[in-house]
């Protein structure tokens, strides 16, 4: 899937609806107004006043005048949507009743004043504690400062003209301390586990915008060389150190290779933060790098007419990233799919601003398209709040606020000043065409594909260990009715067991790919779970049209007590931004906070149909458990579901388990399928088997063999003959490794 090439290949489609306008944006600008009123409710007067006299004001967040993360961003952050509502939506918007732009333009201001008097640089106020914030020198700085502190900046410039020149001195002296300080520091690297892509993006931004600010500033060629390095050593690639290319030919000879301090991406181009592969962090920095171009040439441009500094390096590998990673985690909701999940709020489409950054430099009709879709959901996600912030439950309240409110504006304001009417946005259609295909990530181990129906896909984490994956039905309305879950090493599909006296775990002992092709694949594997008192043995195959088939087999390694049963899981979210209830088909019974369906099928919305083999004689699906999952409450179905405690000896099968899940069906079609699941017949001793359908009449066989014993021959060529199977899988233990064995309508004999 990778072209390891050294050049963004970027390919113009222009065969969509429409050219984007400015006006496809303007809903960017009415949703902040929207949420002014969250912002005048967290607004508070500081009775005191700055050693020059100043009145200031702040935000209320976490630490509410604390000089760290939880008392600074946020109350930075506000300040500059404020100040830009001022500068740029009057007349274009209309506010709430109870927000005036004389409050606006004082929340704005004041906030402002707080946040440079409260800085290191200037000492005019301290935060509570007698402590001040910010980065001063390599002997006093505070990590994440130059973030914060780069929204202080769009803040100023936002109100620049009415700033005296008492204030614009402040805002000099924060911002040159803050860059000062990256004049010393070393510039980190390192990719396993905690990536500094993305810090090393946020000190772009101050440099970025201190430079826009000043320009002629003696320093200002100190800091846009620094600036270079930060912005290559971002998203920054082991191949960057063969880079022979010149970075800015304009300005210096000086190469790629030259600005290169070590890797933050892995070979194949992902990144791992909080010790996985997190795809919030991966799009992240792209929209750091964006936010760097655009003070860089907006604040110039603006303030004094002309762009003395531009550089090449704020795109370094953007485009590369987009390409290879995250289109081919792209949902046709905009969202980004999360195969190992998220630990921060769910459904936040953060990544808008990324595309904003690769539609508005790199031109790119794939992210433009990407882009608007994003910005209906987080609309959408807005009108379930009173106040007009962005979500209900946020993980780290104003903080998250704050940040889901900067990434609008810069959307806004990245189409602004990069307009983007000449371009056509993609189709989804179009967009699928050129990212579907099956994608294996080896540094991450995880694995996806796409289809007109649904995105897939499945992750062994490498980093923080889970196995688990999940799918997104191709549908704006739906594409997140599954959210992206783990639990006890495992997660979406495998769900768990619960074992009396240990713990709900799971070990990986061995997986591997069986098959890959076009937008398909078969993966499978071994896992000891529950302490190691269970072994299982799990296959998972997405198809290239729409279903996803999951097979397990179960075994003891010791004697135990089962009790509980959590099989086939799929995470449902029942969320008033999603959808509150959800309707199953057949009509299920209640039993206490489960809904219950007693049989072998079960169709969520006429959305999502599932289908269950397994060796109960009476199989049950439950429904229910629902619990606030970063933010998003989110129900658990499970499709193989028992509390009857079972005592088991050592070797015992515990279970036999085929399940398969089928995106935008109706509950009719979904009786359907489970009528076409039938028995393989006239199969050899030791030997099972069904034979299953996908939507578009592909029949699938799984024959399976859960002794171990081998003896037993299969006859290939009298099955295909008698079913005629798309493809036929295999799966038995030989010598106590798990074999998966897919066979592409061939006739032969097989062990």
């Amino acid at each position: 899937m990778l072209r390891q090439t050294l050049t963004y290949l970027f390919l113009l489609i222009v065969t969509a609806t429409h050219a984007a306008t400015t006006d496809d944006f303007d809903l960017a600008l009415q949703m902040l107004a929207d949420f002014t009123p969250y912002m005048s409710n967290q607004y508070q007067v500081i009775d005191d006043k700055n050693t020059l006299g100043e009145s200031m004001a702040t935000f209320k967040g976490e630490n509410t005048f604390g000089n760290n993360e939880q008392g600074v961003r946020h109350n930075a952050d506000l300040s500059m949507i404020c100040a830009f509502l001022c500068k740029y939506a009057k007349g274009k918007v209309t506010l709430p009743s109870t927000v005036t732009w004389d409050k606006l333009a004082k929340m704005a201001r004041t906030t402002l004043t707080y946040s440079y008097s409260t800085h290191k640089a200037n000492r005019l106020y301290p935060c509570k504690n007698n402590q001040y914030w910010g980065s001063v020198s390599n002997a006093d700085n505070a990590w994440e400062s130059s973030l914060w502190a780069m929204s202080v900046a769009y803040s100023a410039f936002f109100q620049w003209e009415q700033l005296s020149a008492k204030q614009r001195e402040q805002i000099y002296n924060l911002l040159k301390a803050e860059c000062n300080y990256e004049l010393e520091r070393t510039i980190p690297t390192g990719y396993q586990g905690d990536t500094k892509a993305e810090e090393n993006g946020w000190e772009c931004d101050v440099l970025a915008a201190t430079i826009g600010l000043f320009p002629t500033d003696p320093l200002a060629t100190n800091w846009f060389k620094r600036l270079r390095e930060f912005a290559v050593n971002s998203y920054s690639h082991p191949m960057d150190a063969d880079n022979d290319e010149v970075a800015d030919p304009h300005f210096d000879q000086t190469t790629i290779a030259q600005l290169y301090k070590g890797p933050n991406l892995y070979d194949d181009f992902t990144l791992q933060n909080h010790n996985y592969f997190h795809t919030s962090y991966q799009n992240v920095v792209a929209q750091e790098l964006g936010e760097a171009a655009l003070a860089l040439k907006l604040f110039q441009t603006d303030i004094h007419k002309q762009e003395r500094w531009k550089t090449n390096t704020l795109m370094h590998q953007v485009g590369f990233v987009m390409d290879e990673v995250l289109n081919r985690l792209a949902l046709a909701d905009g969202e980004l799919a999360m195969p190992n999940g998220n630990d921060w709020s769910l459904f936040l489409y953060d990544q808008i601003t990324s595309f904003s950054t690769v539609s508005c430099f790199l031109r790119d009709p794939y992210a433009l398209m990407l882009e608007q879709r994003a910005l209906r959901q987080i609309a959408k996600r807005q009108k379930t709040t009173p106040d007009g912030s962005w979500l209900l439950r946020p993980d780290v309240g104003a903080r998250r606020m704050g940040v889901e409110a900067h990434r609008v504006m810069m959307t806004w304001l990245m189409h602004h000043v990069l307009p983007t009417n000449d371009i056509t946005p993609t189709t989804w259609e179009q967009f699928l065409a050129r990212y579907s295909e099956t994608g294996y990530y080896p540094d991450q181990d995880v694995i996806t594909a796409s289809s007109p129906q649904r995105f897939t896909c499945f992750s062994w984490s490498k980093g923080l260990k889970n196995y688990t994956g999940y799918f997104a039905p191709t549908s704006e309305e739906h594409n997140n009715i599954v959210v992206p879950f783990r639990t006890g090493n495992t997660g979406n599909y495998i769900g768990y067991y619960e074992v009396e006296g240990k713990k709900t775990d799971a070990i990986d002992v061995k997986h591997a790919i069986a098959y890959s092709d076009s937008n398909s694949y078969i993966v499978y594997g071994t896992l000891e779970t529950n302490e190691r008192t269970l072994r299982n043995r799990y296959m998972l195959f997405a198809t290239g049209n729409n279903l996803v088939l999951y097979f397990d087999m179960t075994r003891t390694t010791r004697e135990c007590t089962i009790t509980k049963e959590r099989g086939g899981l799929l995470a449902i979210s029942t969320d008033p931004f999603t959808k509150t209830t959800r309707t199953l088909h057949p009509q299920p019974t209640t039993n206490g906070q489960w809904s219950i369906v007693n049989g072998q099928w079960v169709n969520i919305d006429n959305c999502v149909g599932v289908v269950v083999r397994n060796d109960k004689q009476a199989n049950t699906i439950a429904f229910g458990d629902q619990q606030d999952n970063n933010s998003i409450l989110t129900s658990k179905l499970y499709a193989s579901y028992s509390d009857s405690p079972r005592t088991m000896g050592v070797g015992d099968k515990v279970d036999t388990r085929l399940i398969a899940y089928y995106s935008n069906i109706t509950a009719d079609q979904t009786k359907q399928l489970n009528q076409q699941v039938k028995p393989v017949t006239d199969l050899p001793t030791n030997w099972e088997g069904y034979q299953v359908n996908d939507t578009d009449g592909s029949l699938y066989l799984v024959l399976y063999n859960t002794t171990g014993k081998t003896d037993t021959r299969l006859n290939m060529e009298k099955i295909t003959n008698t079913y005629h199977p798309n493809m036929t899988i295999i799966l038995t233990v030989v010598d106590g490794e798990f074999v998966v064995l897919p066979m592409t309508g061939t006739s032969s004999n097989q062990s």
